[in-house]
C-alpha cells in the first residue's frame, strides 16, 4: 500500500488537527521510507523487509513518532493518533503484501500486490476516503478548489504508478 498510507493519515489528521499535517504524512509512509533508505544503502532489510516492516520495528516507530507529536503539539490525543497511524502501517500492508511478524516467524498477508486490479480498488478506496475527511478539514470557501481535487487525482494517479511498477517487477516483490 502506497498511496493508500497517505489517504489513512489525511483521514485520521481530520480527527485530530493539533498535530503537524507533515509530520502524520511522514508517520504513515516511515517504515517505507526506512526500508527505501536501507535499500540505498545496500544495508540488510531482514526477510521480506523484517528490520523496517515488522511488527517489532512498526512499534518502535509508532513509540518514536507518538513521542515526537507530543513534543510539538502537547496533546497527547494526537500523539496517540500519530502513533497509531504509524501502526496502521502493518495493518494496512497485511492486506497488500506479505509481512513478517518477528524474527523467525511467519510472514503473514493477503498479498493483493499479485492482484494489481484489487489492490489499486482497495487503496483508491482508502485514498478517496481519506481525502473525503480531509476535505471536511479545510474551509468552505477552498473545499471545492482545484488544489484540493488534484491532490486526490495525484494521489490516485501515484497508486496506479506504483500498481504498474509492481505488476512489472520481479512476482510482485520488488527486490532492492
Amino acid at each position: 500500500m502506497y498511496a493508500g498510507h497517505l489517504g489513512f493519515a489525511l483521514g485520521a489528521y481530520s480527527f485530530r488537527r493539533t498535530i503537524p499535517l507533515w509530520l502524520i504524512l511522514i508517520a504513515a509512509q516511515l517504515p517505507d521510507w526506512l526500508d527505501a533508505g536501507m535499500c540505498m544503502g545496500n544495508l540488510d532489510r531482514g526477510p521480506y523487509g523484517l528490520y523496517t516492516h515488522g511488527i517489532a520495528a512498526v512499534a518502535i516507530g509508532a513509540v518514536v513518532f507518538g513521542a515526537i507529536a507530543l513534543l510539538l503539539s502537547r496533546d497527547l490525543a494526537g500523539a496517540l493518533i500519530v502513533a497509531g497511524v504509524v501502526l496502521s502501517h502493518y495493518l494496512l500492508d497485511y492486506f497488500t503484501g506479505l509481512k513478517p511478524t518477528w524474527s523467525g516467524g511467519p510472514i503473514i498477508g493477503l498479498d493483493l500486490y499479485s492482484r494489481p486490479v484489487m489492490d489499486l480498488v482497495l487503496e483508491t478506496i482508502t485514498v478517496v476516503a481519506g481525502w473525503l475527511l480531509y476535505r471536511r478539514t479545510l474551509p468552505a470557501s477552498v473545499r471545492s478548489d482545484g488544489m484540493v481535487y488534484a491532490t486526490l487525482f495525484m494521489l490516485i494517479a501515484l497508486q496506479l504508478v506504483a500498481g504498474v511498477v509492481l505488476a512489472l517487477s520481479l512476482g510482485g516483490h520488488i527486490k532492492c
